[in-house]
C-alpha cells in the first residue's frame, strides 16, 4: 500500500529582475512604450515614480510575476534636463516641525484654474516690480498703512464712504474739468495767509444772514 505525503510544497516567489530600457513613446501619464534590448513592449509607470518620462529616457524597469513591466525610475535623460512632476490626484505637502522652501534661479509660476488660497499668520511680499490685475477685488481688515514716494490712481469712478476722513498735506492742488459740487451740513475754512476766489461769475445765496467782516472791504 502506497503512503500519500501530507507535505505540500510552497512555490517560491520569483525574484524581480531589474532591466534598463529606453522610452520610445509616452502613451499616457501612466503607460509608456519601451525598448528592451531591441524588443518593444508596454510598461506601467509606478505610482512612486513622480517624474514624468519622456521619449529617449533611460529608465529602470522590473518584471512582475504576471509578466508586466513597471518603470520604477528614470536613470538618465540625454536631451533637455527639464522635468515634470506628475501626480495622479490631490497632493498635500506637509512639514510636521519644519519649513518648506521653494528656491529658483529664475522663475516660480503657480497656475490654478479655480482657486488659489494663501493662509498665514504673517505674509511678506517683496519684489522690485509687481503687477496685479483683478476683475473684482474685495479687501477688508483692521488697519492699512501704505508708504509710497509716488502714487498714481487712474479710474473711471472712485466712491469713498467713510465716517471720518483726515487729509494732511504740504501742498494740495485739485483740478476739475467740468463740475465740482460739495454738500455738507457745516463748512469751515481757515487760511493763515491769502484766501482767493477767482471766477467768471460768482453767486452767493443765504436764506438768512450774510456777514462780511474785515478791516478793509473792497468791492468793484
Amino acid at each position: 500500500m502506497m503512503k500519500t505525503s501530507n507535505v505540500v510544497s510552497i512555490p517560491q516567489p520569483h525574484h524581480a529582475v531589474v532591466y534598463i530600457a529606453t522610452v520610445r513613446s509616452v502613451v499616457n501619464n501612466t503607460r509608456c512604450e519601451i525598448d528592451l534590448s531591441g524588443i518593444r513592449c508596454q510598461a506601467q509607470v509606478t505610482f512612486s515614480c513622480l517624474v514624468k518620462p519622456v521619449n529617449e529616457d533611460i529608465v529602470m524597469c522590473v518584471l512582475s510575476e504576471a509578466g508586466d513591466y513597471y518603470i520604477t525610475g528614470i536613470v538618465e535623460r540625454k536631451n533637455d534636463q527639464s522635468m515634470a512632476l506628475c501626480f495622479p490626484d490631490n497632493v498635500s505637502m506637509q512639514s510636521q516641525s519644519g519649513s518648506i522652501n521653494l528656491n529658483s534661479s529664475k522663475s516660480v509660476n503657480i497656475v490654478a484654474p479655480e482657486n488659489f488660497n494663501c493662509l498665514a499668520k504673517n505674509a511678506l511680499h517683496k519684489s522690485e516690480t509687481a503687477v496685479m490685475k483683478y476683475d473684482h477685488l474685495t479687501a477688508s481688515g483692521g488697519t492699512i498703512q501704505a508708504s509710497f514716494s509716488t502714487l498714481r490712481v487712474f479710474s473711471e469712478l472712485i466712491n469713498t464712504i467713510s465716517k471720518q476722513a483726515l487729509h494732511k498735506v504740504k501742498n494740495y492742488m485739485r483740478h476739475t474739468e467740468e463740475s465740482d459740487a460739495v454738500k455738507s451740513g457745516n463748512m469751515t475754512r481757515a487760511s493763515q495767509g491769502l484766501y482767493s476766489m477767482n471766477s467768471q461769475h460768482t453767486i452767493m445765496l443765504s436764506k438768512k444772514d450774510t456777514k462780511i467782516d474785515g478791516e478793509h472791504i473792497h468791492m468793484g
